[in-house]
């Protein structure tokens, strides 16, 4: 008996020791949760969503921030880590996602109150590397060969794991039939079918051999686009299709991706550049902007009105389902990342120094600007 509680002992010495390196492998941001912030509203904020009657907004250090009065007051989530975080969603009132630097992925289920860490970037790395490692297994590729796409997704994902979680997601997709993708830095991409529980590595399967950074997910329908560096866009026609590269209309970066109630589809970034593809499979035509520098994000209003926000603090409007767009005067402006409308129907903008209430533009800032068509090509 006395053995039997030896072992007993031993063993539980054992896995608490296992369980406490690796927790010391796991980065300190990664444990530590967001610190209060006096001030939250004047905070470095990167997203912004509606949800029902509540607006939530995320950005630096974890700080995620929720108002019940459309943006009037805000109260502190609770939330598990202090990395910044990216990028937000929800699937309905309740259910919602968040990613960020590190890797991480989380995920809330009472409308943005509290938050749990379901993904991280060390998870990330070590599922990319049995994704690769499988996919070498089952062609068993000269490994002298250092050209070989499969011995370089293999090296890749060997460096994800010696670098651990360094690498942010941008992105996220919520499918309807519940799963979720994120995507972000040197083209890492996920999947989850069960909530979070469970993950699947995409970057054997996606035809990104330079691995490019994704900022974003689009869906239209039934597509689905991954777009991002370099005009860098990959489009699966189906849900459960693979991705194929498209002939982009960008030579530069993509940063924002907006479908619209009519089913057009917007895609926005490097210097004030947006393109637009009227319907699935229609070609993409580049749009004129009066602005030069970078478009970060966007929405479409509940009266049709579609507002694009730039990295100058630059707001651009469109009546006509983003064929043309005319820029909004602002008596306050700072580097915007991201919008939402109040229940009141007031204009919320989130940026690196905080919020912005503004009235929704009228009808006076309807766009004079003519559409600006280039050679069409297919997305």
């Amino acid at each position: 008996m006395a053995q039997m509680k030896y072992a007993v002992a031993a063993l539980a010495a054992t896995l608490a020791a296992d369980a406490a390196q690796a927790a010391a492998a796991v980065p300190a941001a990664l444990q530590r949760p967001a610190l209060a912030v006096a001030q939250p509203a004047r905070a470095n904020l990167q997203a912004i969503e509606r949800v029902g009657k509540r607006l939530v907004a995320a950005g630096e250090r974890g700080l995620v921030i929720y108002s019940d009065d459309g943006g009037n007051h805000w109260k502190q989530a609770r939330v598990p880590v202090s990395v910044t975080l990216t990028a937000l969603r929800f699937a309905n009132e309740r259910e919602g996602w968040a990613v960020g630097n590190m890797g991480v992925v989380l995920r809330s289920s009472d409308s943005g109150a509290s938050w749990q860490r379901v993904f991280d970037g060390e998870t990330g790395a070590k599922l990319a590397l049995q994704a690769a490692q499988q996919a070498w297994d089952a062609a068993r590729p000269n490994p002298d060969d250092a050209e070989h796409p499969l011995n370089v997704l293999l090296d890749e994902a060997r460096r994800l794991v010696d670098e651990g979680a360094d690498k942010p997601l941008l992105g996220i997709d919520l499918r309807a039939d519940g799963s979720v993708m994120v995507a972000g830095a040197y083209g890492l991409a996920f999947s989850t079918l069960d909530g979070g529980r469970t993950w699947r590595a995409h970057m054997a399967e996606l035809p990104n051999p330079e691995g490019a950074t994704y900022y974003g997910i689009a869906r239209r329908g039934q597509e689905q686009y991954l777009f991002g560096e370099q005009g860098l866009i990959l489009r699966s026609g189906a849900p459960g299709a693979p991705f194929a590269a498209t002939t982009s209309p960008a030579s530069g970066s993509l940063f924002g991706g907006l479908t619209l109630k009519d089913d057009a589809l917007l895609v926005f970034g490097l210097r004030g550049k947006v393109y637009r593809s009227a319907t699935p499979g229609a070609p993409w035509v580049e749009v004129q902007t009066p602005v030069d520098a970078s478009l970060i994000s966007g929405l479409q209003a509940t009266d049709g009105t579609v507002l694009l926000l730039g990295a100058a603090g630059q707001v651009v409007a469109s009546r006509d389902g983003g064929q043309r767009f005319s820029a909004l005067p602002l008596k306050e402006r700072f580097p915007f990342t991201g919008a939402a409308v109040a229940p009141d129907g007031s204009l919320v903008l989130v940026g690196t120094r905080g919020l912005l209430r503004m009235p929704m533009p009228g009808r006076d800032a309807a766009p004079k600007l003519q559409a600006s068509i280039k050679s069409p090509t297919k997305p």
